[in-house]
């Protein structure tokens, strides 16, 4: 994005979407995740073979370990990131996994409407969240949308801002 579009993005209430997967974190991850899968099958393996009765009870904690850490190693490799840019007219929503990006367009056309809901997920104060809901007509749309089958704006403090970015993001889009 060129730096006088960020301008205009912080003089305005669009919010500013860039989230990703940081790095440090990443290689915590995929540290974590060989740990989980290497310890049990270190302590456990001789319980493996020979045969035995305990044999099925050793196999099953190694492979519910297993599962865990390759999936935290994969959640470490895949390196994802979220980041919207505002054309005119429009929102694209770049999504990177695996070194693979993808494009979403979302414009008057294909979406239903923009709204403010309750964050459920929040433990303590009320939280609450922007989202931009694809018409069900554009089935692919909801495919690349987040959970729920929504595009998350972001989580905000109050009630009153997240409506002003409910309206900026409504504003722009033309609906």
């Amino acid at each position: 994005m060129p730096a006088d579009d960020t301008a205009a993005i912080f003089e305005s209430d669009l919010p500013l979407v860039r989230r990703e997967f940081p790095w440090p974190m990443r290689a915590v991850v995929v540290a974590f995740g060989a740990l989980i899968v290497g310890l049990p099958v270190w302590e456990l393996g001789r319980g493996l073979w020979p045969l035995s009765i305990a044999t099925p009870v050793f196999g099953i904690i190694i492979a519910g370990a297993a599962s865990i850490g390759i999936r935290m190693i994969g959640a470490g490799l895949s390196g994802w990131s979220d980041t919207w840019s505002y054309p005119p007219g429009a929102i694209v929503v770049k999504r990177r996994a695996w070194g693979r990006e993808t494009a979403t367009r979302l414009t008057h056309t294909n979406v239903a409407k923009v709204e403010v809901r309750r964050w459920e997920d929040a433990d303590h104060d009320e939280r609450w969240q922007v989202v931009v809901l694809p018409r069900p007509t554009f089935s692919g749309m909801a495919a690349f949308a987040g959970p729920g089958g929504v595009f998350n704006a972001g989580n905000f403090g109050s009630q009153a801002y997240a409506e002003r970015v409910r309206q900026a993001l409504s504003r722009h889009l033309g609906l």
